[in-house]
């Protein structure tokens, strides 16, 4: 069933019959009655209508004049009788004869007066008709309505670098562009200096790298100087306590030759004294003749020689006392040796340690500056890239569908350059009421004409259906994919114009007659002229369906789907429906386009 949607404005028809025919009287007469009229009434068509009064009555008219005037009533009348088939039909079966209720309820119904006027001219003579028998075809239910035509995907062109002016303009709207082309160049001369600057920064800085690991490599010689000298400074400290250990032995050594000597020197002295004692004796024994005098010699040497065993004693010991002055001052002299090698050894210990905080120092250094290398770098490479955005590119292939940019403006971040249809793919962006969605389906087929361009007519399929529902309109967005375009400017497509689309929903056999045989009622059904015999019609109501092959309102070969009132087979009147009534002979003079063998 066909479920249109409606415009915002509908189309409001003329009253039919028009006005300044109703109040005629006309009656149905036989064709000699009329011909005999005629032949009576005054032929005035050489008259001046210029003279003419504005009150002049019917009788004072050509009838000629009266018959083209009323063949144009005909015509008007029979255009507005399909414009309201089309309307009602547009929306179905049940909502047909809604439609067409309410278009009819508008309008002046035919009255007697009007057919008797319509028959006049042919009361009583066989009318010449054209007939076409009634078909079974497959019958699409779809839903019409009129959307817009937009890019499926418009992208911006933005300028990624700010501030600069623009130098050339490249391309223009309707241009196909490929992804990367240039499309605007951009004065570039502020960031050519700016880069030269950062360039120079960065030399700078890699100078100074390297002067500060010079003086890492200084700071490290230095250092591995301090570790010898203080490696020295602890061998000659173990040494001078060595030596101290051995002059503390030479001490103790030289204290136990004193004390041998001392030792030895009272045993003289003691041999000295017994010795003396003994010449004593030996004296008085000799004077007495008691002993004699060798063995008193013999005394006296005895006690010459402990005399000099106890000189030699003494001798001994002030050599010892002189060893052990000596071996004292060695000891003296080892301990300063001790304390100066423990100086050294600090010394080496604070230069190897300042060795240590000036490579610190001077790593930290190389740290900072090669930071700052890496900072002028980045700087570089920054100009480098804004350099090359001097030259904007475009994002995709496309075509321009817009063009803002001119030369000598200068650019900002939210400053739009152009807009580019994605790979020149449009869609249809149709309104549809929530009511109507069900019916449609992701890759329902979609048929496509322009009411503005009728060399537009080509299909399409729904591509998505929007999740929301507008709450004003309660309606949702179907977008339905279109050919690719590829060049815009001999495209018959163009973004922002109107499309009439028509989505098949299903499809179904039905009984379809003619468009044109159909006289649409004002209770919503149709009235058509069915063939009895081979001369003779019936006026037959049908209740109406589906319009077939309408798109657009071109009823010209469109079909009606009849519900009821007719079978396959029927012949119904195509033209010349206007001029008949129920039960009028005719002469069939087409049947389905082909002449027939025998003309009645």
């Amino acid at each position: 069933m066909t479920d249109r949607v409606l415009p915002e404005t509908e189309y409001t028809q003329p009253p039919f019959p028009p006005e300044g025919r109703r109040g005629r009287n006309f009656e149905a007469k036989s064709w000699e009655e009329e011909a005999g009229e005629d032949l009576a009434v005054e032929d005035t068509s050489k008259n001046d209508f210029s003279n003419q009064s504005e009150n002049e009555t019917a009788s004072d008219r050509d009838p000629e004049s009266d018959e083209a005037e009323l063949e144009d009533d005909r015509r008007v009348a029979s255009g507005i009788e399909w414009q309201g088939l089309l309307v009602g039909l547009g929306i179905g079966a049940v909502t047909a004869i809604a439609g067409m209720q309410f278009f009819f309820n508008q309008q002046s119904p035919a009255t007697p007066e009007v057919k008797a006027e319509s028959a006049q001219f042919e009361a009583g003579m066989p009318q010449n008709v054209e007939v076409a028998p009634v078909e079974v075809a497959s019958v699409d239910r779809s839903i019409e309505g009129t959307g817009t035509v937009a890019a499926y995907d418009l992208l911006p062109v933005l300028a990624q670098v700010n501030g600069l002016q623009i130098k050339q303009v490249l391309v223009k709207e309707g241009d196909a562009v490929e992804k990367g082309q240039v499309m605007a160049i951009l004065d570039d001369s502020v960031l050519r200096s700016q880069l030269a600057e950062a360039i120079a920064d960065v030399q700078s800085a890699d100078a100074t790298v390297q002067q500060a690991q010079a003086q890492v490599q200084q700071a490290q010689s230095l250092q591995n100087e301090t570790v010898a000298a203080f490696e020295q400074a602890k061998a000659n400290l173990v040494q001078a306590k060595a030596r101290a250990l051995q002059a503390q032995a030479g001490v103790d050594q030289a204290k136990a030759g004193v004390s041998v000597a001392q030792a030895s020197a009272a045993q003289a002295r003691a041999q000295l004294e017994q010795a003396q004692r003994e010449v004593e004796r030996s004296q008085n024994l000799a004077s007495e003749g008691v002993i004699s005098v060798q063995d008193l010699e013999k005394r006296r040497t005895e006690a010459k020689t402990a005399q000099e065993d106890l000189k030699k004693s003494a001798q001994e010991i002030n050599q010892a006392i002189e060893e052990v002055k000596v071996a004292e001052a060695q000891i003296i002299n080892a301990q300063a040796d001790i304390r100066n090698a423990e100086a050294g050894v600090s010394s080496a210990r604070a230069k190897f340690e300042t060795a240590g905080t000036n490579i610190g120092s001077a790593q930290a250094n190389v740290g900072n500056n090669q930071a700052s290398v890496r900072s002028s770098e980045a700087r570089v490479q920054q100009l480098q890239t804004q350099l090359e955005q001097t030259l904007v590119r475009a994002p995709e292939s496309g075509i321009i569908a817009e063009r803002i940019v001119r030369v000598g403006d200068v650019t900002s971040a939210s400053q739009k350059l152009y807009s580019i249809i994605r790979d020149g793919r449009l869609e249809l962006q149709l309104k549809v009421p929530e009511t109507q969605l069900p019916q449609i389906k992701i890759g329902t087929e979609v048929k496509l004409i322009s009411d503005s361009d009728s060399r537009i007519s080509l299909r399409g399929n729904v591509r998505e259906i929007a999740p929301n529902i507008e709450t004003g309109n309660r309606q949702a967005t179907v977008k339905i994919n279109l050919p690719r375009v590829t060049d815009i400017r001999e495209s018959l497509l163009r973004p922002g114009m109107f499309l009439r689309a028509s989505l098949a929903t299903e499809s179904a056999q039905g009984l379809t007659v003619p468009a044109k045989a159909v006289v649409p009622q004002t209770n919503g059904t149709g009235i058509v002229y069915r063939l009895v015999g081979e001369n003779k019609v019936q006026a037959q109501s049908v209740v109406l369906g589906e319009v077939v092959g309408a798109m657009g309102g071109n009823l010209s070969k469109a079909k009606v789907e009849i519900k009821s009132g007719l079978k396959a087979g029927d012949r119904v009147v195509i033209a010349g429906v206007e001029n008949l009534k129920d039960g009028d002979r005719v002469n069939v003079i087409s049947e389905n386009g082909m002449v027939p063998n025998t003309k009645l």
